[in-house]
């Protein structure tokens, strides 16, 4: 290993900005990588506080079951390269990929809107409940139990209330 190639060697870690070359001491070399885990700790903390304070799983089978149903129908177009996509797949693959696509919105927006999660959670079930009839029976059942699944679980979903009222709560009730 030469001068030119120093921080580009096994040890250089992705993702990290270095503001100059790879240290050549151990000690530095394992400060910066506690650096770099400790900033993936934070970063973790964060997606998991995000994840924790909406209905994200219910939102995830949503949005699964929308591909699901929005990729069965296209999946005879796609593969072989027609651009006729109405012809092709006639009105039980439009309904199939419109209630996908409708799945998919419904499962962002329980993500992205979780003051509304339970018009959102109601609507996923109906649209798998409308894709049992309307696209390949609820996308061969996989894509319409996903969507019934994904909107009961997040229709249940509640926030959890922080550490700090409970203890005023329960504080209060002792007095």
């Amino acid at each position: 290993m030469t001068a030119d190639d120093v921080g580009t060697g096994p040890l250089a870690v992705p993702g990290l900005a270095v503001a100059g070359p790879a240290p050549r001491h151990r000690r530095a070399r394992m400060a910066q990588r506690r650096a770099w885990m400790a900033q993936r700790r934070a970063w973790m903390a964060q997606w998991r506080a995000w994840r924790r304070s909406r209905p994200f799983w219910g939102g995830l089978l949503m949005v699964l079951s929308g591909l699901e149903l929005f990729a069965l129908p296209l999946s005879s177009v796609l593969v072989h390269g027609a651009v006729k996509l109405v012809i092709y797949i006639g009105i039980g693959g439009v309904f199939g990929a419109l209630i996908g696509v409708l799945l998919i919105v419904a499962g962002l927006a329980t993500w992205f809107n979780a003051m509304h999660k339970t018009f959102y959670s109601i609507a996923g079930v109906v649209l798998g409940l409308a894709s049992f009839p309307a696209s390949n029976l609820g996308g061969l059942f996989i894509g319409m139990l996903l969507a019934i699944i994904g909107g009961a679980v997040a229709f249940a979903w509640t926030p959890v209330e922080p550490v700090q009222a409970t203890q005023a709560q329960g504080e209060a009730a002792l007095s």
